[in-house]
């Protein structure tokens, strides 16, 4: 019952969710490297040359900008439609809990309520998602201007077919560089594994558990990060997977998460079917939920071309 003494009745008659206990989830350590988040442009600015948001346009941005016509602009949806049988990484995140509380014929108008955990669905994971540090940017506290991004697409799909804990490593990255040239300064790094067919047909195959429970999924390896830390400047990485910490390291030794958030980057997870995204010259729009203090927050993430 909600507290209208309403019965909680989701759309399409699919049933509500219970709300288990969460239980402990994995903690980060500190590190001690911190660099706030580099300049893009924003999307509407980018797109008609205007420096909007008060600073100058960086020419990675520019480049990709250029080849962009806003007369012919492609917009591509890179995001899960969330619900409350969309696959969770348990015991970590909370089922999703969306219902209808309000309808026309009772109240005159529609609405829904969702009880949801940030790292549901397609999400941002902010760098307080594992780092402690006074100087680590909650959701809100990252700049807009870091959310509009150079996307670099690193395809690993035929690996991943074969080996569920591939990972992307420097060897891939330099890949890239060698077809389409130095990944832009402020990027948004993504992996194409191939891995929204198994989000979209179950928690079971999305989460790929050996007999141990262990789950096994594709990832960015610790040395892929510190590299694109170190010798490129990033806005942050994406994947198709529940975690860029690939599957064996996810919840035991989650490392990537601890360097590159520390690092007051940031990530998305659970990206859908990057396979209809160029390689290269797309920019990303990263819609995520602006949640004071969060530790991230649902995504809308849209490729421009």
């Amino acid at each position: 019952m909600t507290a209208s003494g309403h019965t909680p009745q989701t759309p399409g008659d699919t049933i509500t969710a219970e709300r288990p206990n969460p239980s402990a989830r994995p903690v980060g350590r500190g590190v001690d490297r911190r660099r706030m988040l580099t300049g893009s442009a924003a999307v509407g600015a980018a797109l008609t040359g205007i420096g909007a948001l008060g600073g100058p346009v960086e020419s990675a941005h520019a480049q990709t900008i250029a080849g962009i016509n806003p007369s012919q602009l492609r917009v591509t949806d890179l995001t899960h439609v969330l619900h409350n049988d969309f696959p969770i990484y348990r015991p970590y995140i909370l089922d999703p809990n969306i219902f209808q509380f309000a309808s026309i014929e009772e109240d005159g108008f529609n609405a829904l309520k969702l009880e949801i955990d940030e790292h549901t669905g397609t999400h941002f994971d902010a760098p307080w998602h594992f780092n402690d540090s006074p100087d680590a940017l909650h959701t809100h506290e990252v700049a807009p201007s870091d959310l509009v991004c150079p996307l670099v697409v690193i395809r690993i799909a035929d690996r991943a077919a074969r080996d569920y804990d591939a990972q992307v490593g420097v060897v891939d990255l330099r890949r890239w560089e060698r077809r389409n040239g130095r990944i832009p300064r402020g990027a948004l790094v993504a992996m194409d594994s191939g891995w929204s067919a198994r989000v979209l047909q179950s928690e079971e195959a999305m989460l790929n558990r050996d007999s141990d429970g262990g789950a096994h999924f594709p990832g960015f390896d610790i040395e892929a990060i510190a590299w694109l830390l170190t010798e490129r400047d990033i806005a942050g990485v994406a994947v198709d997977t529940p975690s860029f910490d690939f599957g064996p390291a996810s919840a035991t030794n989650p490392e990537a998460h601890v360097l590159l958030l520390g690092e007051n980057k940031y990530a998305v997870e659970m990206v859908a079917h990057l396979e209809t995204a160029p390689e290269t010259g797309a920019m990303a729009v990263v819609g995520v939920a602006n949640i004071r203090g969060g530790s991230g927050g649902p995504v809308r993430l849209l490729a421009l071309t």
